[in-house]
């Protein structure tokens, strides 16, 4: 069972920064003010994913290796790390 409740209010609060980074934007507020924004943006996104990923690996891999089935799955993984590094 996925329990996404944490990674739906991290994305949330993304949600929150990134109105916030057009508001101030459109209100064209000083440029490292909002600079400064959008990378606390991209490091919640970041958390979303690391946590995600987590649950990934603590469900739905961790089941593919308990009924003698990894390969689909470290395959994922595999193609997943190729894009992210």
């Amino acid at each position: 069972m996925h329990d996404h409740n944490n990674i739906l209010r991290i994305l949330k609060t993304a949600q929150g920064q990134v109105e916030s980074v057009i508001k101030m934007t459109e209100a064209d507020r000083y440029c490292l003010d909002i600079s400064t924004q959008i990378s606390a943006s991209i490091a919640l996104l970041k958390k979303a994913q690391k946590e995600l990923l987590s649950n990934h690996l603590n469900t739905c891999v961790l089941e593919s290796i308990q009924t003698g089935n990894p390969k689909e799955k470290i395959e994922e993984i595999n193609l997943l790390l190729k894009k992210l590094l």
